[in-house]
């Protein structure tokens, strides 16, 4: 039994002494707390001492000077000795008071919105010239109209006024015709057209020893024709052999002539001028009812003629065309597309050599007729070399018809008009809000839209240009605007910023915008502005940081007198803990040796 309460009180004696030391860690923390406590109330002790006011420094006209706190209302109120300045925001819009911002919005003019703070318009009875505000808009319409006008002016350059003529001065024309002469003369005139060969075998492919001969090892050379055939070029001996065999021409004894060709059939091969050469344009469109049949042979005539009939033109009409059928995919004709020289000469000396050869590969087409295809293809070698020729002709008619239509300013409206001068009943304040009505208004004397209103008279008003209401100006209300604190915070923060009304003749304010320019500046510039120590800021926080001292102190020491408390508890509860434990020990000694 008394074993059994001593074990219940020495419980209790624990939970006692771990209470006590629970509750000594928290005071502990809590005098830790006072720490920070009393660096915060130092913190802000030193801030206050540390603050300052923005003031503003005004003089009347005697003299007298004037120091207030920096708001809104001591910058925005007129004053005849005074520099003025304004506030603006992120936005670039200058910040306004709730009075200004009503009196410019209940004012279409300038000259209301200076009537509503007194001020009067007053006719001087003078007048100055000025321009006409119908001729200004004459004007500016003409200039509109003349600056499109000229834009379209014809351009000596462009494509449409040069034209592709045949060049027979060219000197490769000239090579060719000189070059190809003797073999020409006699083909028509000995009636050999197979003489001819010679002259589009050297055209089509040709590469000399460097003699003037046609190096036999190049030689058989194949080409094909439009309608799928082949022509075999030969160069063969300059003495012996067939017609065909290109040194067997008249050209080869001359070894210069050969030289010539070949400048010819590079040309013909591989493009002149970087220009692919064509077979001369002679389109069916312009066939008169007496057109041969030789000029029907050489345009597109019998090729367009079997599409017309769902057929399909005969070899030797497609062979001795200057046009050719085009194919898709699948071999299905889709129309037809002029030649190039090059496949034209593989064309016609396909048809010469086999009436040369009529036996080995007849062709349908008659020995008179092949000469009058020579004869053509000769004279149309001039189409091939071409050189671009002005047409002047008709640049000039086109120039002449825009000459023509150039706009016309009227004549009836005169460049100036008398407007009359006017004053202000007191210039220095007039200045003063003609400046604020332009900064936020623009350059206008008028709101937007009211010189189309009835009311508007641009004979005596004069001509103004269109305002930019709703962009330049923001109002701020009257309760930040005169705020000095939220003031200076905005000012020091970059909330806001300044600007100042400057003149570049100081000599001509009062006269209205001339002159007169809104200049951005930093606030500390301002020559009125001081910054001061706020004596009632640092009244009041010497109150409160002494008051927080005070209860800083009062909370440690009773903080130090419960630890205190709990420290001499804590020492009773352990005296007794350990005499209950040594009770409990002797007690459990003696069970033992009595049992034992």
């Amino acid at each position: 039994m008394g074993m059994s309460a001593s074990q219940a009180r020495l419980l209790t004696l624990t939970a006692r002494l771990n209470r006590n030391e629970y509750r000594a860690q928290q005071i502990s923390n809590a005098k830790i707390r006072l720490a920070q406590s009393t660096e915060d109330a130092s913190d802000a002790y030193i801030q206050a001492l540390n603050a300052t006011n923005l003031t503003y420094t005004t003089y009347d006209e005697s003299g007298n000077k004037n120091t207030q706190q920096l708001t809104g209302g001591a910058i925005y109120t007129y004053s005849s000795i005074k520099n003025q300045y304004g506030f603006v925001n992120a936005a670039g819009q200058l910040m306004v008071t709730e009075k200004d911002g009503r009196n410019f919005e209940n004012s279409k003019t300038l000259t209301e919105f200076l009537e509503k703070y007194g001020i009067e318009k007053v006719d001087s009875g003078k007048t100055k010239t000025v321009t006409n505000p119908a001729y200004q808009a004459e004007y500016e319409n003409w200039q509109k109209q003349h600056n499109e006008w000229a834009t379209k002016k014809p351009d000596s350059t462009d494509a449409i006024y040069w034209k592709d003529v045949p060049d027979t001065d060219n000197e490769l024309y000239k090579t060719f015709r000189e070059a190809s002469e003797s073999c020409y003369n006699h083909a028509i005139n000995n009636n050999t057209t197979s003489c001819y060969l010679h002259v589009l075998g050297h055209m089509i492919d040709l590469e000399t020893t460097g003699n003037g001969h046609a190096d036999n090892s190049k030689y058989p050379k194949y080409k094909t024709t439009t309608t799928g055939g082949q022509i075999k070029l030969i160069a063969g001996d300059s003495t012996y052999g067939p017609s065909e065999s290109i040194n067997y021409s008249a050209i080869c004894v001359n070894k210069k002539k050969t030289e010539d060709m070949l400048k010819v059939s590079d040309a013909i091969r591989d493009g002149y001028k970087g220009k692919t050469l064509m077979a001369a344009t002679h389109p069916s469109e312009e066939l008169g009812t007496d057109a041969t049949n030789t000029d029907k042979l050489i345009s597109d005539y019998y090729l367009k003629q079997a599409l017309e009939n769902g057929t399909v033109a005969s070899e030797s009409q497609q062979l001795l065309s200057n046009y050719k059928y085009t194919y898709d995919d699948a071999g299905n004709i889709t129309g037809i597309e002029q030649k190039t020289l090059y496949q034209k000469c593989i064309d016609l000396y396909d048809v010469v050599n086999r009436i040369y050869k009529h036996s080995d590969n007849p062709i349908d087409v008659n020995y008179e007729t092949t000469k009058e295809i020579i004869t053509s293809f000769q004279d149309d070698m001039s189409l091939a070399f071409t050189k671009s020729t002005f047409q002047e002709e008709d640049y000039n008619k086109d120039l002449s018809e825009w000459e023509a239509q150039e706009p016309k300013m009227k004549e009836d409206i005169s460049q100036t008009i008398e407007e009359k001068i006017y004053t202000y009943s007191d210039s220095d304040e007039a200045q003063w809000y003609i400046n604020l009505w332009h900064r936020m208004n623009g350059e206008s004397d008028y709101k937007a839209g009211y010189m189309n209103e009835t009311e508007y008279d641009s004979a005596t008003d004069g001509w103004v240009t269109d305002s930019k209401t709703g962009q330049s100006y923001a109002i701020l209300e009257d309760g930040l605007m005169n705020d000095p604190e939220w003031i200076a915070f905005a000012l020091k923060n970059s909330v806001i910023t300044m600007e100042q009304v400057q003149y570049s003749n100081p000599n001509e304010a009062g006269t209205g915008l001339k002159n007169v320019a809104w200049t951005s500046i930093v606030y500390t510039s301002m020559t009125e502005m001081s910054e001061e120590t706020s004596e009632k800021k640092r009244t009041k926080a010497e109150v409160i940081y002494e008051q927080a001292q005070r209860d800083i102190e009062e909370l440690d020491k009773k903080y130090d007198s419960d630890l205190k408390q709990l420290d001499t508890e804590h020492n009773a509860l352990q005296t007794e803990y350990e005499s209950i434990q040594n009770v409990i020990n002797k007690n459990v000694e003696r069970t033992f040796k009595t049992f034992s």
